[in-house]
C-alpha cells in the first residue's frame, strides 16, 4: 500500500500545479497519467461527473444596488452618532461642564445680588427712617433747648411774677419783652383787685408773656397817650405795639364770677399769650 500512495500522492501534485495555472506542467499532463494510471485503485478508476463552477458575474453598472447603499448609508450614520457621542462626552469633560457651572454661579450671583438690592433698599429705607427720626429729634431738642434757654431770658425779665413798676420802668418794660401785659389799675377800685388776682395767676402759668401793674394815678403821661379812661384797663403789647386790652369786664359775662381761663382767652385772642390751653382749663 506504500507503494501505491506514492504514485498518487505524485500526481496530486501535478494535478494541483495544474490548477494553479503552471502551463509547463499542463502540458505533460496526458503522458504522466497515462504512466500512473496504472496504479489507480478501483474507487479512482471510476468515472466522476464534473460539476460546475459557480458563477461569478460582475454586478453591471447601474444594477439596483439600494440594500447596499442603505447598509452604507446606516452604517455611516452609526458612525457619526458614535463619533458625536464622543464629542459631547469630550467636551463636557474639557468645557461644557466647565460653562454649565459658570452658568450656575452666574445665576446664584444674580440672585444674590437681587437679595443685596432688596437688602440694601430695605436698609437704605431703614436708614431713611433713622434719618427722619433722628432729625426729629435733633430738631425736638433745639426747641426744647430754645424754649428753656427763652424760660431763662424771660425770667430773668421777670416772667412768672406779677410786679409793680413806675412810669419810668414802662418803656423798658413792654419793648424788653416780645409779649406784655400791663394793667393800669387804682388802688381803691375792687374791680382792680379782682383783676390783680387773676393776672397773678396768669403770670405762674404762661412764661412767655411779662404780667406787670402800673398805678394809673402815678403814669399821667401814659395815661393819656394810651387813651386809658375806664379802670381796670388791661393792655397787651406785641413787641412794645400795642395790640389790644380788656376794659374792665367787658366779653366775660356781664360779672364778676367768671374764671382765669375766660380771662386768658381773652388775652390770647389779642395774641398776648403763646402757650396752647382752652377756656375751660383750670388756672
Amino acid at each position: 500500500s506504500r507503494l501505491n500512495c506514492f504514485p498518487l500522492f505524485v500526481c496530486q501534485i501535478e494535478a494541483g500545479l495544474e490548477m494553479a495555472g503552471n502551463g509547463g506542467y499542463s502540458s505533460n499532463w496526458a503522458a504522466s497519467r497515462a504512466r500512473t494510471s496504472r496504479y489507480d485503485t478501483e474507487h479512482e478508476r471510476r468515472p466522476v461527473k464534473p460539476q460546475a463552477a459557480p458563477s461569478l458575474v460582475p454586478q453591471k453598472a447601474g444594477a439596483d444596488n439600494s440594500f447596499v447603499n442603505d447598509m452604507a448609508s446606516m452604517h455611516t450614520g452609526m458612525i457619526m452618532e458614535q463619533a458625536i457621542k464622543d464629542r459631547t462626552a469630550q467636551m463636557e469633560r474639557e468645557g461644557a461642564f466647565n460653562a454649565k457651572q459658570m452658568l450656575a454661579e452666574q445665576e446664584a450671583a444674580a440672585r444674590e445680588g437681587e437679595t443685596q438690592e432688596v437688602d440694601e433698599d430695605r436698609d437704605g429705607a431703614n436708614a431713611d427712617e433713622d434719618d427722619d427720626l433722628e432729625a426729629l429729634r435733633a430738631r425736638r431738642r433745639k426747641q426744647m433747648k430754645e424754649a428753656q434757654d427763652k424760660k431763662q431770658k424771660n425770667m430773668a425779665l421777670g416772667h412768672g411774677c406779677y410786679d409793680e413798676i413806675v412810669e419810668d420802668q414802662f418803656l423798658k418794660t413792654v419793648t424788653a419783652s416780645q409779649l406784655s401785659i400791663v394793667h393800669f389799675y387804682h388802688r381803691h377800685f375792687e374791680k382792680c383787685k379782682l383783676m390783680d388776682m387773676h393776672l397773678g395767676k396768669m403770670a405762674k402759668k404762661f412764661y412767655n408773656t411779662r404780667f406787670v401793674k402800673l398805678d394809673a394815678e402815678k403814669a399821667h403821661f401814659f395815661v393819656a397817650k394810651l387813651a386809658v379812661k375806664t379802670l381796670p384797663c388791661a393792655i397787651v403789647f406785641v413787641d412794645g405795639v400795642a395790640k389790644g386790652r380788656q376794659v374792665g369786664f367787658e366779653g366775660l359775662g356781664g360779672t364778676d364770677d367768671f374764671t382765669t381761663a375766660e380771662l386768658a382767652w381773652r388775652f390770647k385772642e389779642m395774641g398776648g399769650l403763646e402757650e396752647e390751653f382752652d377756656p375751660d382749663d383750670q388756672i
